[in-house]
């Protein structure tokens, strides 16, 4: 006989898919579906734009595929919610409806505003050594670039929103997103987390009134229910509560239990970061924003390497034809060919040294990637542990940065993101950190952290710190090795650190050089 555990029905909208999640009140992810999808649409290689209506198919395809799946237990839905990547924009009409592709947060268009910034602003940047930040800023802001650019998309348009935001609204008719959701360049107040009002001292950065943002709400709170429209198009009952959540990062950190700031959640992702959760606001760097937790009344300070573990997928796809050829035969996936060959490469990867600003940092918009210490030894094998140990590095630069700025001894890091998934990388993150690593039961732990939160939300838990305790396990522990972290960081003091600085006035050649290409 069919049971009625009660169930949370999760879509996780990331870069390269989209998937559909069940989640039970013990925080076992009972079935999913996934979408796989090209990654953007590039008009050029600065471009990375994506369809919205592709988007919100994808969710439908997931979606009816699951219940057709799960047969009886879709029955059990109590709840609906959504996360989503981050620093993604949707140009909406007055009706809703999508005036241009998205812009995604690979996208690295720029654009020279033809109307200067206050010279107050400009003035007071100068004097807190901001200028250069607020300049790039500006530059690189999706909302300046329509707004100069396609002036006819920009007087049609009548809200720039998050992505999770229109999936809101395609779930409930109602156009409003959490808190937690907002990561953007955006005339957004973190540390009173709410819009800015035009005299604030960014504002002028971005180039959009507030009149075109949507409503905010918070994370936990009950957007509005399942609509007939959505019902028909998803298969989901119509009427259920659809839950405010926040965006992936800021859901991964509770999927991974760290509601306090000794726990540390390193995210192994696309986007590689270190995150804790604070009471205070704390600035991860300066002038750098914490951003809105899921907790409530909480913050996220986070450190973030732009292209992260996308730089695996960088390296299997240029690099490593021959593993994916081998891996196709043997049905396994080429990541994990490639760590059964990573273990053949010493610590250190035999003085090869990597540091990934592979993608420029919104502080370091100057920065390239770097590989120092090649010789004939070296194989592609020891670029890939490299590129592991350099990511590694600069994980642990952001964590190290994250204790001073908020004062704190972070004595355990959990993972997750699809590094995660090989016990090598976690022993390496392991090692480079010198603390011990966790993963928790699921890799899904975006929706996991959603699932937490709708379950709160719904009444099932009375507190969010008690839905985590009984809906996060820790399964795997990675303990590291006092010789190896103390040759990591031989390497980390005397070549890593020292590589950005030494480098820099080539960077700044390099970029005055490839400025013009860029506008």
């Amino acid at each position: 006989m069919h049971s009625t555990e009660p169930l949370v029905l999760v879509f996780d909208i990331g870069t390269q898919s989209t998937r559909a999640l069940l989640f039970d009140k013990h925080g076992n992810l009972i079935e999913k579906t996934k979408h796989d999808e090209p990654p953007y649409i590039s008009q050029n290689d600065n471009r990375a734009e994506k369809d919205p209506i592709e988007c919100w198919q994808g969710i439908c395809t997931v979606s009816r595929e699951l219940k057709q799946k799960v047969g009886d237990k879709w029955n059990d839905v109590v709840g609906v919610c959504a996360t989503s990547i981050r620093n993604s924009l949707f140009f909406l009409d007055k009706e809703g409806n999508p005036t241009r592709n998205a812009i995604l947060w690979m996208d690295k268009r720029e654009v020279k505003c033809p109307d200067p910034m206050p010279l107050l602003n400009r003035f007071l940047y100068a004097i807190v050594g901001m200028g250069e930040t607020a300049r790039v800023s500006r530059k690189t802001s999706y909302t300046n670039w329509v707004r100069v650019n396609q002036p006819d998309v920009w007087e049609r348009t009548a809200k720039i929103v998050m992505p999770t935001a229109w999936y809101n609204f395609k779930f409930t008719g109602r156009l409003a997103d959490s808190r937690a959701g907002q990561a953007a360049k955006f005339p957004y107040d973190y540390r009173k987390r709410d819009w800015m009002t035009k005299y604030a001292l960014n504002f002028p950065v971005f180039g959009c009134p507030v009149d075109k943002m949507c409503e905010l709400v918070n994370p936990g709170d009950v957007i509005g229910h399942i609509t007939k429209q959505c019902s028909l198009e998803t298969g989901i009952k119509e009427g259920l509560p659809f839950i405010a959540t926040g965006a992936d990062k800021a859901c991964e950190t509770v999927g991974n239990g760290c509601l306090a700031k000794n726990v540390a959640s390193v995210s192994l992702g696309t986007a590689a970061s270190v995150e804790i959760t604070t009471d205070k606001y704390v600035e991860p760097e300066t002038f750098m924003p914490a951003y809105t937790a899921v907790a409530n009344g909480k913050f996220n300070p986070e450190i973030q390497i732009f292209r992260g573990f996308w730089m695996v997928s960088w390296f299997r796809d240029q690099f490593a034809l021959n593993e994916k050829i081998e891996a196709e035969k043997l049905g396994i996936s080429p990541e994990r060919l490639l760590d059964e060959k990573l273990e053949k490469v010493p610590l250190g990867s035999n003085g090869l040294v990597l540091q990934p600003y592979w993608g420029p940092g919104l502080k370091t918009p100057q920065a390239k990637g770097v590989m120092i210490g090649f010789s004939d030894i070296h194989t592609r094998l020891h670029v890939y542990r490299a590129i592991i140990e350099g990511l590694g590095y600069a994980l642990y630069d952001g964590l190290e940065n994250l204790q001073k700025r908020a004062r704190c001894k972070i004595n355990r890091i959990a993972v997750a993101g699809g590094g995660s998934q090989s016990d090598i990388i976690c022993r390496i993150t392991a090692d480079i950190m010198g603390r011990e690593v966790y993963r928790v039961q699921t890799y899904e732990t975006s929706g996991l952290g959603c699932a937490i939160v709708s379950f709160t939300s719904l009444g099932y838990y009375d507190s969010l710190e008690n839905a985590v305790s009984n809906m996060v396990r820790v399964t795997d522990t990675f303990v590291p090795s006092e010789e190896n972290h103390a040759k990591y960081m031989q390497y980390y003091t005397r070549v890593y650190k020292k590589i950005y600085e030494r480098n820099l006035p080539i960077y700044n050649e390099l970029y005055k050089m490839m400025e013009k290409d860029r506008l």
